[in-house]
């Protein structure tokens, strides 16, 4: 399900490779929507999402729900410049030839631009580039990176970062004693770097961070070990199955915990119990619960639960996992929408598309601090990340929903920058 997201994110940060045919078809749009050729009058402009479902592996339905729910409600504005907007769908399937296969759909079927595209099996985004597309909110989880470093690449999920935002939540959850467990990989290095430097900017450095070889099943003794140096706050810089061990290991004295939201499955949190409640999370965007607080999550609640009426199961309540899935999803569109619609003159095309968002400064979603898409990231390697603010959640077993961990955002440059200095 999409709630494995983050298991895919874990594992291509750290280098590992991850088990990973035909894309979907689209009506006519008649007309010539990308490229160098403007969109003819009373066309429809085409937009293109690339993600599995329906596979023995991660599957992200929530996510395709809600791009159709956000689509749904720029048609109903009016569209882009008077042009209803068509979504067409991809499924990659997990494999890395179809990825490939649905990135060069993207270019002979002319799209403006991809949103929401999540690829573990990576070479999308030379294709894409080759083409002048950009890709709007993808999931930065492929194995070649390409994500955080392509020049048509505007991501707005900045998970790949919680390490360095998790101590300051676990400090936030009640925790004294800071310790990190990670995987004794060179691709690890920057992972744990961050855990230590978010640690440090806490006032409490880390008292041990255990490294363990990948193929670890038994994390006992390393969960002895943290337990023995008192450490009651552990910065996890695993995998889901490395994620659960841990925890197991530490049983009823092992303190709090921290990861990114998404890795930890939905059923694991809920069979957990009230010792899930010891966990807290690093989260992208607000959740849906907080609709009350956030006019645009209110409509992003509104667009979700018209798309459900249509009898879309997947854009239904109980299928929207998490704010990493399901408001990444919706936000993404809303960046198209706004961007495409500030574009010059009539010439609607996906160069034109990509040469207005380099040029998109102070853009409002209402949802994030206002994004700059004229001036790349400055942190090594993920040039291409654009939101470094997260906030933290927590899991209530007695309602099995996230909730938030305080009203605070922290952001990971902020973070990563001053100690730096």
């Amino acid at each position: 399900m999409g709630r494995r997201h983050m298991l895919r994110l874990a594992g291509a940060a750290l280098g590992c490779a991850l088990a990973l045919a035909a894309c979907s078809e689209s009506g006519d749009g008649g007309g010539d929507t990308g490229g160098g050729a403007p969109v003819s009058a009373g066309a429809t402009v085409k937009i293109m999402t690339i993600l599995p479902t329906e596979t023995a592996g991660s599957n992200y339905p929530d996510m395709l729900a809600a791009t159709k729910a956000a689509v749904r409600g720029v048609n109903a504005r009016g569209g882009i410049k008077g042009h209803q907007v068509e979504l067409v769908y991809c499924n990659e399937k997990n494999d890395a030839t179809t990825a490939k296969s649905c990135a060069q759909q993207a270019v002979d079927e002319h799209v403006l631009a991809v949103v929401n595209e999540v690829s573990a099996t990576g070479g999308i985004m030379p294709i894409l580039e080759a083409a002048k597309i950009p890709s709007i909110g993808s999931g930065g989880i492929s194995a070649d990176q390409s994500e955080l470093s392509s020049p048509v690449s505007f991501m707005l999920s900045p998970l790949t970062d919680y390490p360095a935002v998790c101590p300051a939540l676990l400090k936030k959850a009640g925790a004294t004693k800071l310790g990190a467990v990670g995987y004794n990989l060179p691709q690890a290095d920057r992972l744990m770097k961050m855990a230590e430097i978010g640690a440090k900017e806490t006032g409490s450095p880390l008292a041990l961070e255990p490294r363990v070889p990948i193929d670890t099943s038994d994390f006992t003794p390393t969960a002895t070990q943290l337990s023995r140096a008192g450490v009651n706050g552990t910065v996890l810089v695993v995998v889901d199955q490395g994620a659960y061990a841990v925890i197991k290991g530490g049983g009823a004295g092992g303190g709090k915990y921290c990861h990114a939201l998404g890795v930890l499955s939905r059923d694991w949190l809920t069979d957990q119990g009230a010792a899930a409640d010891l966990i807290v999370f690093a989260s992208a965007f607000p959740e849906l619960s907080q609709a009350g607080q956030f006019p645009e999550l209110a409509r992003a609640v509104k667009e979700l639960d018209a798309q459900a009426a249509t009898g879309d199961a997947d854009a239904a309540a109980d299928r929207r996992l998490s704010s990493t899935n399901t408001v990444g999803a919706w936000l993404s569109v809303q960046v198209f929408e706004k961007v495409a619609s500030a574009i010059p003159g009539d010439e609607l095309t996906s160069a034109a598309l990509l040469d207005q968002l380099n040029k998109t400064s102070d853009l409002d979603l209402g949802l994030l601090p206002p994004l700059d898409f004229s001036h790349p990231s400055p942190i090594p390697g993920a040039q291409r990340l654009f939101n470094t603010t997260m906030r933290g959640v927590r899991w209530d077993s007695a309602t099995k929903t996230f909730v938030p961990l305080g009203t605070e955002t922290y952001d990971a440059l902020k973070i990563l920058t001053q100690a730096g200095s």
